[in-house]
């Protein structure tokens, strides 16, 4: 089963489970962690203020978006568990720098070898600097809101799952730290 067809599947069944739900407000929360470094995210609660459904976009050297539901497991509320399906990690893309040899080039002089081994080097210098790429799938989580859940207030998330990399298809398990501050 594809990766789209998961997060539809997800979807619908969040879209049919019986819950009691009214037309709470929208809440709105924007955090940071690794490996995603910004993370503004929209969410609504249940009736009860024991659960909640939320969708987020994922900012990092790569992104991605994801949706999840939180159920509270504590009196207080500050303790949650649930499930999220889209983004949850970011991992190295292992894609090799280019050749630097440079036997093509035959009538190069000694200085502009000098000057494309450089540029070369910086290249490839940047590239690995910025070549995460985001696993998708899906994955567990677990929230400490320090006010209660769907409570204006931080919150503490983390989440771990397995899924397989945008680019390289590399089926591998992942996760994330989140520290956000729900509005």
């Amino acid at each position: 089963m594809g990766f789209r067809c998961r997060i539809m599947l997800t979807t619908i069944v969040l879209s049919v489970t019986p819950q009691a739900v009214q037309a709470n407000d929208v809440n709105f929360s924007i955090g940071g962690g690794y490996p995603f470094f910004v993370v503004p995210e929209i969410s609504l609660a249940s009736v009860d203020n024991q659960k909640r459904w939320y969708a987020n976009y994922k900012i990092g050297f790569d992104d991605g978006f994801s949706i999840g539901f939180e159920q509270a497991i504590s009196n207080t509320n500050k303790h949650a568990l649930g499930f999220i399906a889209g983004a949850i990690g970011a991992r190295e893309d292992k894609t090799p720098c280019p050749n630097t040899d440079n036997e093509s080039n035959t009538a190069s002089t000694p200085g502009d070898d000098f000057v494309e081994i450089i540029g070369s080097a910086i290249g490839c210098s940047l590239s690995k600097m910025f070549d995460e790429e985001t696993t998708n799938g899906l994955a567990l989580t677990y929230s400490y809101n320090f006010s209660g859940l769907n409570n204006a207030g931080m919150r503490i998330h983390v989440e771990l799952g397995y899924g397989e990399g945008h680019h390289s298809k590399e089926k591998r398990a992942d996760g994330g730290i989140t520290l956000s501050y729900h509005f």
